[in-house]
């Protein structure tokens, strides 16, 4: 991520604060009526001002605009309504996030207008249901116990080849990979 590497490079999330501010004519040394350097130098209110910067910034092109959801579970964008923006963790399509925010009787309103509340139910919520990587991880496990106990399904998933009955003769070039001329074989 582009964070964490102006994390690396600037030290933390208060150098990259005060070096912004810098940038930004605000927080100069002949400006000191600005009133923001001296609410950087207190470490509370470095994170409140990190607060309300966080959004607005940009490290080297790259804005800040996601919501952990926690849990393993993923981002969600804060500039989507919710029922969209639920569609970005794998495992969760429009019925199932429909059917959280009517659970929880949460309005269908933009992810960066959620509270605190909101979202610890919405964190608790989805840990009732499998996605993200846990969902991942159950569908790896299934096919490898599927070519461990040698079924059809499984042959098929260790050959690379489509296993649900699909034609190989002439299609199925994403599993079996770009097709390789035979030499002396005729075009007809």
């Amino acid at each position: 991520m582009a964070f964490s590497g102006a994390t690396k490079r600037s030290g933390s999330l208060g150098t990259i604060l005060y070096s912004n501010l810098l940038n930004s004519g605000c927080a100069s040394q002949s400006q000191k009526s600005c009133g923001l350097t001296n609410a950087i130098t207190s470490v509370g209110t470095i994170s409140d001002i990190g607060l309300r910067l966080l959004p607005n910034l940009s490290f080297h092109g790259v804005r800040v605009q996601c919501i952990n959801i926690g849990g393993g579970k993923g981002e969600i964008p804060d500039n989507k309504c919710l029922q969209i923006s639920f569609q970005h963790i794998h495992g969760i399509g429009r019925s199932r996030s429909r059917q959280i925010l009517n659970k929880l009787s949460i309005e269908n309103k933009l992810a960066r207008e959620l509270t605190g509340r909101e979202l610890y139910a919405l964190r608790e919520e989805l840990n009732n249901y499998m996605c993200a990587h846990e969902l991942n991880n159950q569908v790896s496990k299934d096919i490898s116990r599927l070519m461990a106990i040698q079924c059809y399904r499984g042959i098929r998933h260790s050959q690379g080849l489509p296993c649900r009955g699909q034609r190989t003769h002439t299609n199925a070039r994403t599993l079996k990979g770009k097709a390789i001329p035979v030499v002396g074989k005729k075009k007809a």
